[in-house]
């Protein structure tokens, strides 16, 4: 999520901050095909973006002296 798509195959292999290997992720859905569909699927039903973006910290209410 954090690199604002799903990556492709090769691009994981090269990824450095993988969270598992490629082999592992592959395994348990059974194809890269098969886990890109389900990871789609739950983003759009959870309405979430692929990106996940920091919120700008509120402003703090400035006190008017008289």
């Amino acid at each position: 999520m954090s690199k604002g798509k799903i990556l492709s195959i090769e691009e994981y292999k090269a990824a450095t901050d993988a969270p598992m290997r490629f082999q592992v992720a592959k395994r348990a859905f059974g194809s890269w095909a098969r886990l890109s569909q389900m990871v789609t699927h739950k983003m759009r039903v959870e309405n979430t973006p692929m990106q996940a973006k920091a919120k700008p910290a509120p402003k703090k209410a400035e006190k008017q002296v008289d």
